[in-house]
């Protein structure tokens, strides 16, 4: 049997985790940095290479990114012998019908994407200035909190002090996380 191997942004991490199948919880894992999305083309180069090594090493390869992460992303996981997950980003992969939340000059963010703002900003080149111009078109940002790793309160204000801009929350469920997870699995 050919052995599996995750191709995976970290954005994914907690949540990965929590779903899990317990069938799969060897499985070999390389996490990539979400401040790929930042760079085409260092997310392109990145990938491919994840895919090739996965190859070298017999694995058939599974990427957790959006088909939306990078304008050529089902071409580049499709030329590349991978299976990729079955959602627009990070945010259609925990919740159905997430284009419907992002009205209204809402953005739509996760536990990871607040985890992970730092080191992506960095990655984008943005001071605060950037950052505030960049996401003070925005009313709010609208945090789907799953229950897994919960924020604290001191990371979602230093990220309001950061952005300017409000975070509401609403609690999902992981059922569609985990329904995608299986579909890419399988």
């Amino acid at each position: 049997m050919v052995k599996k191997k995750i191709i995976a942004c970290q954005i994914f991490a907690d949540e990965f985790f929590a779903v899990l199948p317990e069938e799969y919880k060897g499985i070999d894992i390389t996490w990539l940095n979400p401040g790929l999305h930042f760079s085409f083309d260092k997310l392109e180069i990145t990938l491919k290479q994840a895919l090739k090594d996965a190859a070298t090493e017999g694995a058939d390869a599974r990427v957790l990114f959006g088909n939306g992460c990078h304008p050529d992303m089902c071409h580049i996981i499709n030329c590349n012998g991978g299976k990729i997950l079955g959602a627009k980003n990070c945010i259609g992969a925990f919740f159905h019908g997430s284009d419907d939340l992002e009205q209204n000059r809402t953005m739509v963010i996760t536990p990871g994407w607040i985890r992970f703002f730092s080191s992506m900003m960095t990655a984008a080149g943005w001071d605060e200035v950037e950052i505030r111009q960049n996401f003070g078109h925005y009313d709010r940002f609208l945090l789907l909190d799953t229950g897994i790793n919960a924020l604290s309160d001191e990371e979602i204000l230093k990220f309001y002090e950061l952005t300017q801009v409000p975070v509401e929350i609403k609690q999902i469920s992981l059922d569609h996380f985990r329904e995608k997870l299986n579909e890419v699995l399988r």
